[in-house]
């Protein structure tokens, strides 16, 4: 003999399945808005990019270039981050001549950033900068780019490169510089580098026969930091 089930005990079961239903999409709903919250960029997200990365992708080309002319037109709107990381030839304006420099140094008419000179191939001036020259390398460091941070402290970023001036390979160098102030690492890019007795220490590959290389470190110290002195050692 069938036992029969009320109409009612299934509403109930109809019910609990309904519920819980909406129990699992209410939960991966809330976990959702926590990943897009988390995960999503802030004006500090830009913050230590390079001069020039206006995207935040850690590369500088043509979608930059894309993001200004966006922000130009009125159908993008940019962090103050990012609008100051545009401003590549640090004039105090996001324009179309920003778009052009960007441009020219994505593909290699140009080779540094930020760019002072004039657009048609003029060296960049450089400023706040130290050299020094040995029978085995020359090397040189300066601020491409400065900026106040939001807690008060400001924030340089350091263009070094090195030359090896020799016909072999150099091996095992270090580069030391000296800052008027200790400052603390952000970011850096195609070098190791720490701070050692209140100085900047770098470290890389090694460096073909009469090649070179270059790398960006992003520091963080008080006002009106001065570098003094570069020395490789090698």
């Amino acid at each position: 003999m069938k036992k029969k089930v009320s109409k009612k005990n299934k509403l109930t079961d109809n019910k609990k399945l309904v519920l819980l239903f909406v129990g699992i999409a209410v939960f991966f709903a809330i976990v959702a808005v926590v990943v897009f919250v988390a995960t999503r960029p802030t004006n500090k997200s830009y913050e230590n990019c390079a001069v020039g990365d206006v995207d935040g992708s850690g590369q500088i080309n043509s979608g930059d270039s894309v993001l200004i002319q966006q922000y130009l037109s009125g159908s993008k709107e940019l962090f103050d981050s990012q609008i100051k990381n545009g401003d590549v030839n640090l004039d105090g304006k996001l324009n179309e001549l920003d778009i052009e420099i960007i441009q020219k140094y994505a593909t290699g008419q140009i080779n540094k950033l930020p760019y002072t000179g004039n657009i048609k191939g003029q060296e960049p001036i450089k400023q706040n900068s130290a050299t020094q020259k040995t029978d085995e390398t020359e090397s040189s460091v300066y601020v491409e780019n400065s900026w106040v941070n939001e807690d008060g402290s400001h924030s340089y970023q350091l263009k070094i490169t090195i030359k090896n001036l020799e016909d072999s390979k150099l091996r095992n160098w270090q580069t030391e510089i000296a800052l008027s102030e200790t400052p603390e690492i952000s970011n850096s890019w195609d070098c190791e580098c720490e701070i050692s007795d209140g100085k900047l220490k770098i470290e890389g590959e090694a460096i073909s026969a009469e090649g070179s290389m270059s790398c960006g470190v992003i520091v963080k110290a008080n006002k009106d930091m001065k570098i003094l002195t570069v020395k490789t050692d090698n």
